[in-house]
């Protein structure tokens, strides 16, 4: 019995750490000029309505590069590949995805590999 229960919680143990692992990828976009007051508008409203509404998002961290103002590169953190999924699919992100496609010159998307996943930005 007594192994039995052990064995249990062995199984356990191993069960919740086989859970989905975080997807994490860089966003670069360029923005037309023209378009970036507008853009940035838009893009902040879609990054505090998913940090507000999805737990699955765990960071949009969207910075941009201070010599090129027009490129910018996002962080992205998401609880899983199901959370990202999601995400995607939200009403706020295909407003915000909808709204800026005449905005951006061009999007390349990264996947990336942390190199200390379990590190948590305070």
């Amino acid at each position: 019995m007594l192994i039995g229960t052990f064995i249990s919680m062995l199984t356990c143990a191993f069960s919740a750490g086989a859970e989905e692992a975080q997807m994490t990828r860089l966003s670069k976009i360029t923005v037309d000029a023209d378009h970036l007051p507008a853009y940035r508008a838009a893009l902040a409203e879609e990054v505090r309505a998913s940090m507000a509404l999805e737990p699955g998002v765990l960071s949009l961290y969207a910075v941009f590069d201070k010599e090129e103002p027009t490129r910018l590169t996002i962080l992205e953190i998401y609880a899983s590949r199901q959370a990202y999924e999601q995400h995607v699919k939200s009403s706020h992100f295909l407003k915000y995805k909808n709204g800026t496609l005449h905005m951006v010159k061009s999007l390349e998307l990264v996947d990336v590999d942390p190199l200390l996943p379990e590190l948590k930005i305070k």
